[in-house]
């Protein structure tokens, strides 16, 4: 699909979640200002909300949970069913759009809604991962000594940054970035070929 129609389904998403999000941005190659966006990816962080689960028991829960259930409920929208993701830090939906030039709004095409949720010290972290593209995050995350970008030392593990033992938090990407000692490009200037290009120049070799 085009740049503006995935841009248009994106904030669709984002304003119909907001109410239910602490924090909601458009990621994955919109963010990246691809040409032909292959689907669209969204990162929040949900409110928490407190509801009475039994008589006598409390709990907070993400008010997103409702807000997804009634996002679906509307024209057009649905959970993919062939790839069904409904988790609570994943979720996959499918939105039927008419296809470009077409009158009376038939035959329509498949548009593919990811939903990633991010926590409060990992949402840089998420939201650079998530913005991608694939292959500048395989190169980010593979090990110095493997040919990539991570430091000795630190690993990705369990949708967070480690050094050691430490679990280390990123509440924004410029923070996730500087902890790995890399520059936070913008989305659109973040390709492996300039990763690969700035390792050489700062690191002089790859071990």
């Amino acid at each position: 699909m085009k740049l503006a129609m995935a841009r248009r389904i994106g904030m669709e998403v984002v304003e119909a979640l907001s109410p239910a999000c602490e924090r909601i941005v458009v990621a994955g190659s919109i963010r990246r200002e691809k040409a032909q966006p292959g689907d669209v990816e969204i990162v929040y962080l949900p409110r928490l909300v407190e509801i009475q689960k039994d008589l006598f028991t409390r709990e907070w829960v993400p008010a997103t949970e409702q807000a997804v259930v009634e996002l679906v409920l509307g024209h057009f929208w649905r959970f993919d069913q062939d790839t069904q993701r409904n988790g609570p830090l994943y979720k996959r939906m499918i939105k039927e759009v008419a296809t470009a030039g077409v009158i009376g709004g038939w035959p329509r095409e498949q548009v593919v809604i990811e939903l990633y949720r991010a926590l409060p010290d990992n949402w840089g972290l998420q939201l650079a991962l998530r913005t991608g593209p694939a292959d500048f995050n395989h190169l980010l995350v593979t090990q110095r000594q493997d040919g990539g970008a991570m430091p000795r030392g630190m690993r990705m593990a369990g949708a967070s940054l480690w050094r050691g033992e430490e679990r280390l938090a990123s509440r924004t990407e410029e923070e996730f970035f500087e902890q790995i000692g890399v520059p936070c490009w913008r989305p659109e200037e973040r390709t492996q070929a300039r990763l690969a290009v700035w390792m050489v120049q700062a690191c002089g070799r790859l071990d």
